[in-house]
């Protein structure tokens, strides 16, 4: 229909609602209640103080199986880590490592993390979510169900032979968060505790102290119910001062500037049970009680003196100038370099959620049971798309598992929903690999629309890093497309996207509701008739006799169903008339 005679019109609000991705229930403390915390284990920021160049970072989970992990933070200069769970080395225990790796090829690591040029600053934290930069430093996350015995963290070091090997342990700490539900007059509360870091055996004592540290812990002034991802547990960058990053959206303040960390192990000199010097914050009200807490820790060499003999820290507190020591060490240097920070974020509920990327496989070898759908209330999963041969997943419990017995690269889709949640899906592409073989660097994109069924995508799956990926969004009846957005930042306006593939790209296509196509079916001198498909958007059929004015009018003609159309019979009046389809 030419368009002087006809002119669709449409007017939308688009709200985009983030899924909720949860990752790990808290520890039972005293009376505390189990519940979840997500982010809260390891989506953290770390520096490399190796002095070497490394070439990956290994999360070990002591007590923890490979289902258990709920989510693997993957946009770093490694892309999606491994998964290995092992039963045998510890009998009676089930550790899981979860690796970050560099491919090593023709004598060339395809991923490093550089030496930095010097002490990195908090407030440089941000660049670390940015694989186009290196200077040092990476930012790294795992979630969890239950309650792992031990986290140990590690650089990975190149050992001269095209070999990882452990550097020395990173001395960044997990927080703990427990729950205690309201009493009469006293609204539900929330603690985190920090400990000091695990290290692997080989770095611990036999007797005395380990490594110590300092914490500073930072905290939100308030708390609000609005969603944080994931991926939003990150530092904040003051070029950007409005991204969303760990504080929610709120302001911050330091709840203690700095306090010692330290583990002593083996038999207290004191004789008594081994020291632990932790950290436990103050409890957090919820008067409401579906808050989200956010926290951030800073964590900082202790570079002061420690007695000769157990290795205990001497300085127990930091003067007011953030540097030295009191009393006796006032002069003395007691505060390194910056080594790290953890953000995390603690909600009581557990709504539904599903896991980012997933790992790669190889034929013929156990793939470690993979928890896709992360719920703690009862749901539905559907999945469509290629599961590969060999691997199950199963939609009672929402898991991956198997052993693949046919290479080849598959992509499969799972869909989650549950009574008063938002239905969400995401898009999993892996490769399985042949006994010997080995792909080059690599990363995956993955779309999906919003709202769900509003149109469609391609583009998806694996690419080899550097290469070209177009993802193409085409709407379906009563929407029209928006934009493409990565991580809430709009990419692109264009319906076809191309960009250069470096990292995993989560991609979604947003759509707003828009009116369906209107056309005239009949015409004559005395009558004529217009129509739309009547499964779109619910919509009023206006006219008026100057396209370019606002004094639209709605039709007073009665509208009658024609099959799978709306209808309506109009008189033919002298004069032009437009007739538009106004969103209700």
């Amino acid at each position: 229909m030419k368009p002087l005679l006809l002119r669709n019109y449409w007017n939308a609000v688009r709200k985009f609602f983030t899924a909720l991705v949860l990752c790990a229930l808290a520890l039972v403390r005293n009376n505390a209640h189990a519940s979840i915390a997500y982010g809260s284990i390891n989506n953290f920021d770390t520096v490399n103080d190796t002095s070497n160049v490394c070439h990956g970072f290994e999360i070990e989970l002591d007590d923890c199986r490979s289902q258990d992990i709920t989510y693997c933070f993957s946009y770093n200069h490694y892309g999606t880590p491994s998964i290995r769970q092992d039963t045998v080395t510890v009998p009676g225990h089930t550790n899981c490592f979860v690796r970050y790796a560099a491919v090593y090829s023709n004598g060339v690591w395809s991923a490093y993390t550089a030496i930095p040029p010097g002490p990195i600053a908090p407030t440089l934290g941000h660049s670390f979510v940015n694989p186009g930069t290196n200077f040092g430093g990476e930012h790294f996350g795992v979630g969890f169900y239950g309650a792992p015995s031990a986290l140990k963290y590690n650089w990975l070091l190149d050992d001269g032979a095209g070999n990882l090997i452990y550097g020395p342990p990173v001395l960044v700490s997990t927080p703990v968060f427990a729950y205690y539900p309201p009493a009469p007059a006293v609204p539900p509360q929330v603690q985190a505790v920090i400990e000091p870091p695990q290290v692997e055996v080989q770095a611990q004592p036999v007797e005395g102290f380990g490594p110590a540290s300092w914490v500073k812990s930072i905290k939100t002034a308030i708390h609000t119910n609005i969603v944080i991802q994931l991926r939003q547990l990150v530092s904040d960058d003051p070029a950007f001062p409005g991204d969303k990053t760990w504080r929610n959206g709120e302001a911050s303040e330091v709840e203690s500037e700095f306090d010692l960390l330290q583990q002593e192990y083996g038999t207290s000199h004191h004789g008594t049970a081994p020291a632990v010097l932790a950290v436990t914050n103050a409890p957090e009200a919820l008067p409401v009680g579906d808050e989200i807490i956010t926290r951030r820790y800073e964590f900082y060499s202790y570079v002061g003196p420690t007695d000769p003999t157990t290795h205990a820290a001497l300085a127990k507190k930091v003067g007011p100038d953030g540097i030295h020591g009191i009393n006796q060490y006032s002069n003395t240097v007691v505060v390194g370099d910056y080594l790290g920070a953890q953000m995390a974020a603690y909600k009581h509920e557990l709504p539904i959620g599903l896991t980012e990327n997933i790992a790669d496989g190889r034929i013929n070898s156990v793939y470690p049971t993979r928890t896709i759908v992360i719920a703690g209330v009862p749901f539905t999963c559907t999945n469509i798309g290629t599961v590969p041969p060999g691997l199950t997943f199963d939609t009672t419990l929402g898991q991956l598992s198997g052993t693949p017995s046919q290479a080849g690269i598959y992509t499969f889709k799972v869909r989650v929903t549950s009574t008063n949640q938002v239905t969400l899906e995401h898009a999993y592409t892996l490769a399985i690999l042949g006994a010997n073989q080995a792909l080059p660097p690599h990363s995956t994109v993955d779309t999906v629309t919003y709202p769900l069924d509003s149109g469609d995508t391609t583009g998806l799956g694996l690419y080899t890093n550097t290469d070209n990926c177009t993802v193409t969004a085409t709407s379906r009846p009563g929407y029209r497309f928006s934009n493409w957005t990565d991580n809430d930042a709009v990419v692109s306006t264009n319906a076809a996207y191309q960009f250069p593939v470096s990292l995993n790209r989560s991609l979604v296509a947003n759509f707003v509701p828009a009116p369906p196509n209107l056309r005239m079916t009949s015409y004559s001198v005395t009558s004529h008739s217009v129509e739309w498909p009547t499964n779109a958007t619910s919509c009023v059929l206006q006219v008026n006799t100057d396209l370019y004015s606002t004094n639209w009018a709605t039709v007073a003609a009665p509208v009658s169903i024609v099959g799978t159309n709306a209808h309506v019979d109009m008189p033919t009046q002298p004069g032009a008339r437009f007739y538009r389809l106004k969103l209700q």
